[in-house]
């Protein structure tokens, strides 16, 4: 990709004064990066506020840091497309107590 002719600029205008702004503030302006920019917003924020859960209702993780556990979330995630694709319904033996817990959690959101 050719850069234009001319200079850009970026002016940054934050509000307030706490570790965390002038964290963001530091990553911001020392690269243009945007997966190292990412990756710093989602340690300075947690895994609560990953996708602005606060306006969207998601609860907090209660077990893994979305951040701190990628790799074992990662790992989770492909085995459970396996279940699916194997199980779409979970009517296999060995998916009857996952099936349970899954109907007990989300009965009221799961439509077939």
């Amino acid at each position: 990709m050719d850069a234009g002719e001319y200079q850009s600029y970026c002016i940054l205008k934050y509000q307030g004064n706490s570790q965390i702004i002038k964290e963001r503030m530091k990553v911001i302006s020392s690269t243009n990066d945007g997966f190292i920019i990412s990756e710093k917003d989602l340690e300075l924020r947690g895994s609560g506020e990953f996708f602005g859960t606060r306006q969207h209702g998601i609860p907090e993780f209660k077990i893994a840091n979305l951040f701190e556990d990628i790799a074992i979330l990662k790992t989770v995630q492909g085995l459970a497309i396996q279940i699916i694709e194997k199980d779409p319904l979970l009517e296999k033996k060995e998916n009857q107590l996952l099936k349970k817990l899954v109907d007990e959690k989300f009965k009221n959101r799961i439509e077939i």
